[in-house]
């Protein structure tokens, strides 16, 4: 009998903890010891046909994650991969679960308009679905999918010629399509309705740089109930270090290319081998390089989930990711300072208050002087890394998770 591996196991959370530290060993392992020509099969869930309707746990927000793998799966193989369903009493639930947020629809041949267009990444017998129990779950958790290949976007994006011009036709595209899909969810929660505005702002910020500079399909997903919201985007694009290395910043007086990488490679304590820590210093090359520009993103996200909602910010790249906590706040809450100072230099020349030429000498002031703070906060969270994983500020990874990987956690004061 051919291999397979399991996605949701009896008895275990599939949390992104779950995913980074044990799922994606396991389909590593199977192409080491399988080859690479051997196409991986996946059980979607099996168990011991004890009753227990409440034995398959998984987090929401994971599902971004298994559908961004799969995809990246399917296209090494160039076919779809094999999924194995049951429905039985224990099962039931979770297809349940998976049906209504779309997932099915999403990663079949679903050509249906009423639902999303499917990818073909799995293969499976629709006969186990359908016919569920009538669950409560908002019709807003859905898993949503992102790409130029939708809304003829490919061929409207060309009519602009310059790069900066594509990306803003996409964000002013996204900015409906986020406030559609995720509005409600963002004013369930109190903490995150005072700030939806921002939060959507952001987000289509954040996909725009998914399809446009990773060139990749971006899959997210948002989830909340009375305790928290979450939400997770991921794309399987060309990662952080190689978007930033085919960076155009010619035209940037107060930004280095990637200074701070070069710095960080100085004083990181870690002593880990090179793909692994260019993964990992990227992620801070992003970071910072986000604080400097005109518009709202990463860095932004990371700062309001931190600072003004006490959430928690997992930013993953290829082998690497940071976690962001209230630890750092007193690191963050400097830098957040300078954030705003930085905003309101661009709006000064957006508003024709500063010439081109006040503009910079302003923005090199500055950035000399957040380089030093930057270089700080990751100095401490350098401090933060343990090899429990579980604990650590920062998570290393022998198993490369192709492109960029988001996720945040925001507590409901409810």
């Amino acid at each position: 009998m051919k291999e397979q591996i399991t996605i949701f196991e009896k008895g275990k959370t599939f949390s992104s903890y779950y995913f980074y530290n044990t799922f994606l060993k396991e389909v590593a392992l199977f192409y080491k010891k399988n080859g690479k020509d051997d196409v991986i099969e996946f059980n979607l869930a099996i168990d011991d046909d004890i009753p227990d309707s409440n034995s398959f746990f998984i987090d929401p927000i994971t599902l971004p994650l298994i559908v961004s793998l799969s995809e990246q799966l399917n296209k090494y193989h160039n076919s779809p991969l094999q999924l194995n369903l049951s429905n039985n009493y224990n099962t039931s639930n979770l297809l349940a679960f998976l049906d209504r947020s779309d997932f099915f629809h999403l990663v079949g041949d679903n050509v249906n308009p009423t639902f999303p267009k499917g990818r073909n990444i799995f293969s499976f017998d629709k006969r186990y679905l359908g016919n569920f129990n009538n669950q409560l779950q908002k019709p807003e958790h859905k898993l949503r999918e992102y790409s130029l290949n939708e809304d003829n976007l490919e061929n409207e994006i060309k009519k602009y010629k310059a790069s900066e011009n594509q990306r803003d036709f996409l964000v002013e595209h996204y900015l409906y399509k986020v406030k559609e899909h995720f509005g409600v969810l963002l004013n369930s929660n109190d903490i995150t309705k005072e700030m939806s505005y921002e939060y959507i702002d952001i987000l289509a910020e954040l996909i725009t740089n998914g399809v446009l500079h990773s060139e990749s399909n971006t899959y997210v997903l948002m989830f909340t109930d009375r305790f928290k919201s979450k939400f997770s985007i991921s794309d399987n694009g060309k990662g952080l270090f190689n978007s930033l290395t085919e960076k155009d910043v010619s035209d940037i007086e107060y930004y280095k290319k990637f200074e701070i990488f070069n710095e960080l490679k100085k004083v990181n304590i870690l002593k880990i081998n090179e793909q692994i820590e260019n993964s990992l210093l990227a992620i801070f090359e992003t970071l910072f390089y986000s604080m400097l520009k005109d518009r709202n993103g990463l860095f932004d996200l990371m700062c309001n989930v931190v600072l003004n909602c006490n959430g928690y910010f997992r930013l993953h790249n290829e082998n690497a990711q940071i976690i962001i906590s209230a630890r750092m706040l007193d690191e963050l809450n400097v830098l957040y300072q300078n954030r705003q100072y930085i905003k309101l230099v661009h709006d000064q020349l957006l508003f024709e208050k500063f010439t081109k030429e006040e503009f910079n000498v302003q923005m090199l002031f500055i950035v000399e002087k957040v380089k030093k703070e930057f270089i700080e906060l990751a100095k401490s969270i350098f401090k933060k890394y343990t090899v429990d994983t579980r604990y650590s500020s920062i998570r290393l990874f022998d198993v490369k998770f192709k492109g960029v990987h988001v996720e945040v956690e925001i507590p409901n004061l409810n």
